[in-house]
C-alpha cells in the first residue's frame, strides 16, 4: 500500500513541481483506527477533526470488498483533477461549483502538505480507505498551489508574502 499511495500521489505532485509527500507512521496508525471503525460500524463519513490524534486532513474512499486495488482507489482521488479550476481558492476550486468534487485531489496537491499515512479497513461487504495528510490542506480562502510564506529576503529588506 505505502508504495502505491506514495508513488501515485508523488508522481502527481512532481508533475506540478511540488515537494514529495513522506509516509508517516503516526498518520497511518490514526488512519487505521478510523478505517477499522468505519468497517465495524458501516458508517462512511469523515471523522471529527477533534478525534484525530494528529491534526490532519482526510481523504476517504469506499468500495466493494476486494473489487478494487490501491491504484483504483488513489486513482479516483487523482481523477478529480479534470474538474479542478486552476488558480482557484477554497471554496471556489471546481468547474462544477462544488469544492467537494475536487477536495481529494486538492488535498493531495496542497503545497504545504508534507506527510501522508493511509490504511484500509475491511468489512464483510466493503473496503474503507482512509488517508490522513499533515499539515491539512483545503483551507478556505487559500489555493492548493499558493506559495508558502517565505522569510525576509536577505540583503534587500523585502518581505515576501504568500499563503500556506
Amino acid at each position: 500500500m505505502q508504495d502505491v499511495v506514495l508513488g501515485m500521489q508523488n508522481e502527481e505532485r512532481e508533475s506540478l513541481g511540488l515537494a514529495p509527500l513522506e509516509w508517516d507512521a503516526a498518520l497511518a496508525a490514526d488512519a487505521n483506527r478510523y478505517a477499522r471503525s468505519m468497517a465495524r460500524t458501516g458508517v462512511f463519513a469523515h471523522s471529527n477533526r477533534a478525534s484525530r490524534s494528529v491534526p490532519s486532513g482526510e481523504n476517504l474512499w469506499m468500495g466493494t470488498r476486494g473489487a478494487f486495488d490501491y491504484e483504483a482507489m488513489i486513482g479516483s482521488f487523482l481523477d478529480e483533477k479534470r474538474m479542478m479550476r486552476r488558480g482557484g481558492r477554497m471554496p471556489d476550486l471546481s468547474t462544477t461549483g462544488r469544492w467537494q468534487d475536487v477536495g481529494h485531489y486538492s488535498q493531495i496537491i496542497w503545497r504545504s502538505t508534507r506527510k501522508v499515512g493511509c490504511a484500509l479497513g475491511e468489512s464483510a461487504q466493503y473496503d474503507y480507505l482512509v488517508c490522513r495528510y499533515y499539515p491539512a490542506g483545503n483551507v478556505f480562502g487559500q489555493g492548493p498551489l499558493d506559495a508558502e510564506p517565505s522569510v525576509l529576503a536577505s540583503g534587500n529588506g523585502v518581505m515576501a508574502h504568500g499563503t500556506k
